[in-house]
């Protein structure tokens, strides 16, 4: 079949997006995909698949020139289906394109801190779903609180991350090496208030000195997020103990996956995080790395529901996170690593999307056929 992944994230920097473009192409789908160029290096540069837009102009300029992309690509190549994530105007693209080979992805209801632009910008997510036919959404609870009755499931996912000593990111190899009990925390940090980790962190090295442990953040934020955490360990000399790096792409993230000794999912708890699934607590489980999570719902449902022990539920302060660092060392042989990743393998992309997303795209069953 011939597919057109639509996304206003760039090519490579959303995880599901980048997931579903390897596993359809896997499967033998010509797939093209439209994203923004948002100027950050590019994951596959040559690829002749990923068509980057600009973002040169007003805002009214760049939005048309996307849509325009979206349907100058669609007339030239007519497409089986067109998989798009939601993004606010993509109704035009009704007056375009016919209805029935549009799919409309829902990665996100609103995070905002305001409870009003939460609901206007939840409102505008459901008055443009009931303009198609065809809705994917995150979770069911997702769903509830958008009001969504008609829609498919296309849950959140994880990689199985394998390091190869030859093309990996050995970069950070040597650091890892020194490292016992080594933490990693992945993502963006933007309203995720990581420095609350920072802080139990700390408080927890000054009791334990003699512990060789470690606190690894990956990620970057909108705001001064990333500055104020910078700011606590230098102020603190925590240098040592407390390491950033900024963003990483994923496809460079294995060696760290290979090396780190527990995982971090902390979220905010609260009624707009809630909802939300954490990709990173997949991450680590798929893995086979034990978890230090927030108590959101999917974390609750992931590490309460299993039949091994696979990491720590916490509440959302740094009181909770020094506790649980030294629950998850004082347990660590309660963890083992090829059960955890055996247990949760189900949730791995490969598995998850052929359960999902060919039921989301109405695929047909079996082995896909390459398109012509």
């Amino acid at each position: 079949m011939k597919i057109l992944i639509v996304t206003t994230s760039q090519f490579g920097y959303l995880v599901d997006y980048y997931r579903y473009y390897t596993y359809l192409k896997g499967n033998g789908h010509s797939v093209r995909f439209i994203c923004w160029d948002f100027g950050k290096p590019r994951i596959e540069e040559a690829n002749q698949d990923i068509i980057y837009v600009s973002r040169e102009g007003k805002k009214i300029t760049r939005l048309s020139r996307f849509i325009q992309t979206v349907q100058v690509n669609e007339r030239q190549e007519r497409f089986d289906r067109i998989l798009i994530n939601w993004f606010k105007f993509m109704t035009t693209l009704l007056f375009m394109i016919p209805s029935d080979k549009m799919y409309i992805d829902i990665r996100t209801v609103s995070v905002d801190t305001s409870r009003l632009m939460r609901k206007l910008f939840d409102t505008l997510i459901w008055i443009d779903a009931k303009c198609f036919k065809h809705i994917s959404i995150l979770t069911d609870s997702s769903a509830r609180r958008l009001g969504l009755k008609k829609y498919k499931l296309l849950p959140l996912g994880g990689a199985r991350f394998l390091y190869d000593k030859v093309n990996g990111n050995n970069k950070y190899a040597d650091l890892l090496e020194s490292g016992e009990y080594d933490f990693l925390y992945v993502g963006t940090l933007h309203l995720r208030r990581i420095i609350d980790c920072v802080k139990g962190f700390h408080a927890f090295v000054q009791k334990h000195p003699g512990i060789n442990t470690r606190f690894i953040i990956i990620g970057d934020a909108i705001y001064n997020e990333l500055t104020d955490i910078n700011s606590y360990i230098a102020d603190n000399n925590l240098g040592s103990k407390i390491i950033t790096t900024g963003y990483i792409p994923q496809h460079q993230l294995a060696v760290f996956f290979k090396k780190i000794f527990c995982g971090v999912s902390f979220v905010p708890i609260v009624p707009h995080f809630d909802v939300q699934p954490s990709t990173k607590t997949y991450e680590y489980l798929i893995n086979g790395i034990p978890v230090i999570a927030t108590s959101i719902q999917d974390n609750i449902r992931l590490i309460q529901s299993s039949s091994i022990p696979c990491g720590v539920l916490i509440k959302d302060n740094p009181a909770d996170f020094e506790k649980a660092v030294g629950e998850v060392i004082d347990n660590k042989h309660l963890y083992n690593k090829e059960a955890i990743a055996e247990k949760f393998g189900e949730y791995e992309w490969d598995n998850l999307l052929r359960k999902y997303l060919d039921e989301a795209l109405n695929l047909p069953k079996g082995k896909a056929v390459m398109a012509v």
